[in-house]
């Protein structure tokens, strides 16, 4: 047994002291058998290629500009520290939820644009189980009187697919994007109203 022992501590000493580079080296005494195996060298995670990329199955989103990233935006209530800001500040992590329903928020795109299509996302992680919310979108040029370009539709959102949504609509000239939501079948068990990570504007 003691003679296993030091078997198994000298082949540990010699993968600590070995150069990066070494190739695989065996060390076998009776039954035991220790393999010492050189880990690449790596500066990030990586992904083996016999592994799928679950972003292969996201929903993917208009080319071009964010329109809204990082623009004032002014909305409903929200509960806790969900706050609005959490609407466009480019991060996934972060969300608003409002404090019932109708939630409504109004984003001041701060000049004029041609827009035809709207993305709504969530954390894609798959703690976030599947949900659906009820959303409508409305343009405007004044901020004052809006139109509506996309009527409320029910739209699923699963981390399967990137835990987002995409609204695609007819061309039009807009300053100010409204986004009405009157439902989330995770209220009452998880959440207070509507839930939003990113609302995007192309």
């Amino acid at each position: 047994m003691k003679l296993k022992q030091t078997a198994a501590l000298l082949a540990a000493a010699m993968l600590a002291l070995a150069p990066a580079g070494v190739p695989a080296e065996t060390a076998e005494d009776g039954d035991t058998i220790v393999t010492i195996v050189r880990a690449p060298e790596q500066t990030r995670a990586e992904r083996p290629p016999c592994f799928p990329d679950p972003a292969d199955n996201y929903i993917q989103l208009p080319e071009g500009e964010n329109l809204a990233l990082g623009k004032p935006v002014q909305a409903s209530a929200h509960n806790d520290v969900y706050v609005s800001g959490n609407l466009n500040d480019g991060k996934t992590e972060t969300y608003w939820e409002s404090k019932g329903f109708p939630a409504e928020l109004v984003i001041d795109l701060e000049g004029t644009y041609t827009v035809s299509a709207a993305a709504v996302c969530l954390n894609p992680s798959a703690i976030w189980e599947p949900r659906i919310q009820e959303i409508s979108i409305a343009v405007s040029l004044d901020g004052e009187t809006f139109t509506e370009v996309s009527p409320a539709t029910a739209y699923t959102f699963d981390a399967a697919f990137g835990n987002r949504i995409r609204i695609d609509f007819e061309p039009a000239e807009a300053a100010f994007i409204r986004v009405v939501m009157t439902s989330n079948t995770a209220y009452p068990a998880h959440s207070g109203g509507a839930q939003a990570a990113e609302i995007c504007i192309y």
